[in-house]
């Protein structure tokens, strides 16, 4: 029982001697640490557009799934399910979709609150030069994430949004991050993004295993098989798709 009692305690120490240091921490020694840990601010300013290429996971199925994106804040996510090709975009001024599970194979552009949206997620880490772009932060102390007491950091942006960042407090990089739903049935439903399975890529550092989940319920799972940084994208792939003409015209 003694030997019980004193390996409690231990770890009753070390537990607390990390959130000491946790807490110790300032908001610019974990931003430093994080830029060190994943590449560096220097390595963003050369970024300019990215491919994901991977897989998803959903219901038991297993789909191809390739992300292009590009300064400022284009983004395309093509998923192919069973042959069906589901598709999500936005091209700087509308936010799109095909989706055949919804009876369409045609491009419908999506609602004036999603595509406000979409134009909110930048390519570029919000939290690199943050005060340049008119955000702030704040340590909000520590929370535990899948058995880590992880570093919370709070991001505040300039229109008012709120992103939560979990950081690992010994690599120093997000292993969660939580937003919460802003309009719909779910608003105020927390989102919540996990990171893992960092890898280098070009002297950057990237999760290559992503699970997002919606009030605790997993909807997305995708791991990537490479990371291609600054391929030969062209802005068209963005565009909402032109009706086809007929042969008349």
């Amino acid at each position: 029982m003694k030997t019980i009692s004193k390996l409690l305690c231990l770890a009753f120490f070390a537990v607390a001697a990390l959130q000491a240091s946790a807490q110790d921490i300032t908001v610019e020694e974990l931003l430093s640490s994080y830029y060190e840990a994943v590449g560096g601010p220097e390595q963003w300013k050369k970024l300019n557009a990215m491919k994901f290429m991977g897989s998803g996971e959903n219901m038991g199925m297993n789909f191809p799934v390739v992300v292009y994106s590009m300064r400022p804040n284009l983004q395309k996510v093509e998923v192919d399910i069973q042959g069906k090709k589901f598709v999500e975009a936005f091209d700087g001024q509308t936010a799109w979709t095909i989706n055949p599970f919804m009876g369409g194979l045609e491009p419908q552009k999506k609602t004036e609150e999603e595509t406000k949206e979409a134009a909110k997620q930048m390519f570029e880490d919000e939290l690199v030069n943050y005060a340049e772009k008119g955000h702030t932060v704040s340590l909000e102390g520590t929370e535990e994430i899948e058995g880590v007491q992880a570093i919370k950091l709070k991001l505040t942006k300039k229109d008012g949004d709120e992103v939560y960042y979990f950081f690992d407090p010994e690599a120093y990089v997000p292993i969660m991050q939580r937003q919460y739903i802003k309009f719909g049935p779910m608003k105020g439903q927390p989102v919540e993004t996990y990171f893992s399975d960092y890898d280098e890529v070009e002297g950057m550092y990237f999760p290559f295993s992503i699970v997002q989940k919606v009030n605790g319920q997993v909807v997305m799972n995708m791991r990537a098989d490479s990371i291609e940084l600054n391929p030969p994208l062209d802005k068209s792939i963005f565009a909402f798709p032109k009706p086809a003409q007929s042969d008349g015209q």
